[in-house]
């Protein structure tokens, strides 16, 4: 048979467009799923109830000092974040425009208006779910993410061939979705 008489396998096609909120959920996502982040948190958190409880039985500048790291840790990381964003928004092309999706058992086609990009299953890291996005990491830094919403009713088939052509400890998408991997 002829290459172009070749039957084409399993394809999937949708278009994603990555808007503010989408970003702020991965952002968020990353750092409350880290130790650091987690780690933050709950010193913050130790240190808002430090300083509730130290007021009138300790010096004065303790209490201001645990308040201010408390109110930094708890309230200034996600508001930092989302002003990272919204610069990123405003800065990164990558989130200007559209990007539509054609994966297929050798490779996945990314076009964002004139430019056109492959990406071959090997140079996938990992696919993880994070509840609203399908994140594509190509490294343990560099990722695509997905939002559910766009990739709908699509979701499965591309679930069914990313189960083919990587491995199960490569595919973290958790049970209510239909697959058993988490």
């Amino acid at each position: 048979m002829s290459e172009s008489n070749k039957p084409q396998g399993l394809q999937v096609q949708f278009e994603t467009q990555v808007t503010e909120q989408d970003l702020m959920n991965f952002k968020l996502y990353h750092n409350y799923h880290s130790v650091g982040g987690v780690a933050g948190l709950l010193f913050g958190i130790v240190a808002l109830i430090i300083c509730v409880v130290s007021v009138g039985q300790v010096n004065i500048s303790y209490t201001l000092m645990m308040g201010f790291f408390g109110l930094f840790f708890t309230v200034y990381t996600p508001i930092g974040m989302k002003l990272k964003v919204k610069q990123q928004m405003k800065t990164v092309a990558a989130f200007k425009e559209p990007v539509r999706y054609t994966v297929t058992e050798e490779k996945i086609l990314l076009q964002q208006g004139a430019v056109t990009e492959e990406m071959l299953w090997e140079d996938i890291f990992k696919i993880k779910c994070t509840g609203k996005s399908l994140v594509l990491y190509i490294t343990s830094v560099r990722a695509n993410i997905i939002p559910l919403r766009d990739i709908g009713d699509e979701l499965d088939a591309f679930l069914t061939i990313a189960e083919k052509k990587l491995k199960p400890f490569q595919i973290k998408v958790g049970g209510r979705y239909g697959h058993r991997n988490n």
